[in-house]
């Protein structure tokens, strides 16, 4: 993955976090979680995995969250400052545990590979 590519799926997610935290009572939707972003190469699409937290029924918020699409995508277009802004796909992370257990993976690839670099 390139650097330019990791730096917007960051700039992504912090966006989304920061437009649910602010929005996401408004629209009914609770307690919501980014659990990842996968941005594609030519940037033309970025696939966002959401878990709701303390949600009984995360399925109709998923399809509440699903209603703003269009709004969460206009959010992001006018704050992200790159020519080509992807298209926001959601889907529901059926485990969010073991995405959190994933991203732990990879946070300790990246330590292993930077702690070798500096040798």
């Amino acid at each position: 993955m390139s650097h330019r590519i990791a730096r917007i799926q960051s700039e992504l997610e912090r966006l989304l976090g920061e437009f649910l935290l602010k929005e996401g009572r408004g629209y009914g939707i609770g307690m919501v979680s980014v659990n990842g972003i996968l941005v594609s190469s030519d940037l033309s699409s970025a696939k966002v995995l959401i878990s709701f937290i303390g949600e009984q029924h995360p399925e109709a918020a998923f399809k509440k969250l699903l209603r703003h699409g269009r709004e969460i995508q206009t959010f992001v277009f006018r704050r992200l400052q790159i020519r080509k802004v992807p298209k926001l796909m959601f889907e529901l992370d059926s485990d969010p545990a073991g995405a959190y257990r994933m991203d732990q993976l990879l946070d300790d690839i990246d330590r292993s590979k930077n702690k070798d670099s500096d040798v």
